[in-house]
């Protein structure tokens, strides 16, 4: 939409949890990425200044959390009136129950200061389906404004790659941490044991516990696994048009791009079905199943009966479905409706 709006992103100069900062970058300036203007900032320095300094003369300011130093420091100046524009928070899926379950008591005692402090009044809300608009009216109060806007897909389906016929390449590729449940896809391949599945784990170690429990079921599989790492955002596309199949047992998702992505390439998803993404079940683009082992390992073990023609029709539905999610985003959009708030709250 970069042609449409000017973009300015301010933003921390490294991702979550990492030590060192991006490579070619300048900190305290703006720098041209793509069709926006970035601007770096060192983690615990985004000051009242410098916030104030950048939404001068900028018509919407969008945050992404409320948590961070940023967000909660941007309501209090627009609480203070030293802020004039509009401002929009996007949810990110935060008010779900299963999210909320973790660090519960923290959340709840931040969440219920900014209501006493009424940081959230004159706000208006981004929300990605009705189900997270009934999460936020939950939490936040049902007189909550809110916009529904789903998230944008990347706007490539490269479509079916030919792969390896004899091999079954399995994947999980996501934050390694409880949530996702990257166990419960060990667990099920644990119980098939299929000398001709080749598992790949692509994805940050947020929860190294985890991880390392992850690592003892791992060692006592029956077929060739590796951990592979994470994945560059603009890589994920690639990486996943050599896997056969996406498993990804989360227990919530916002919107799940890693599953767009899935489909856009021919890997087939089999998704839990806490996702927004139900709608691959109706249309036999993959599986959406409850978030058991058992339901798992019945699907994969379909998935690996079809014949040959059985799958293809799979995969071409999966690369339609994607084709037709990007097609429906760039026609309509709830961001056009956020975006056009300026001056109107």
């Amino acid at each position: 939409m970069g042609d449409d709006y000017e973009f300015y992103i301010a933003c921390y100069d490294r991702d979550h949890g990492d030590i060192e900062p991006y490579k070619n970058i300048i900190n305290n300036e703006w720098n041209s990425v793509g069709k926006a203007k970035v601007w770096y900032v060192q983690p615990n320095k985004f000051t009242n200044k410098m916030i104030l300094s950048l939404s001068k003369d900028k018509n919407l300011i969008y945050l992404t959390s409320f948590y961070e130093e940023y967000g909660y420091k941007t309501l209090y100046l627009k609480k203070l009136n030293k802020i004039s524009c509009p401002v929009v928070i996007a949810s990110m899926g935060i008010f779900s129950k299963e999210a909320l379950a973790h660090k519960s008591l923290k959340k709840k005692i931040f969440i219920t200061g900014c209501k006493l402090l009424r940081l959230f009044k004159n706000i208006t809300w981004s929300v990605t389906s009705v189900l997270e608009a009934e999460d936020l009216k939950k939490i936040i109060g049902k007189k909550s404004i809110y916009i529904i806007a789903e998230d944008l897909p990347r706007t490539s389906v490269p479509g079916r790659i030919k792969k390896n016929d004899k091999v079954l390449k399995v994947c999980f590729l996501s934050r390694i941490c409880e949530h996702k449940g990257l166990d419960i896809v060990i667990e099920v391949l644990s119980r098939i044991e299929d000398k001709n599945i080749e598992f790949s784990i692509f994805g940050p170690i947020q929860d190294s516990n985890y991880w390392n429990d992850c690592l003892k079921k791992l060692n006592h599989l029956n077929l060739i696994w590796a951990y592979k790492g994470d994945v560059q955002s603009d890589n994920v596309q690639n990486i996943l048009s050599t896997q056969d199949v996406l498993m990804l047992p989360t227990k919530s998702e916002n919107y799940g791009h890693v599953i767009f992505e899935a489909l856009s390439v021919g890997c087939i998803p089999i998704i839990s079905d806490k996702t927004p993404w139900n709608i691959i079940k109706t249309k036999d683009a993959g599986y959406v199943v409850s978030r058991t082992i058992e339901s798992f390992e019945l699907a994969l073990l379909d998935y690996m009966n079809l014949s040959d023609k059985e799958k293809n029709k799979i995969i071409d539905e999966a690369i339609k479905l994607a084709k037709d999610k990007v097609k429906q985003s760039k026609e309509n959009t709830g961001y056009r409706d956020i975006f056009e708030l300026r001056g109107n709250r």
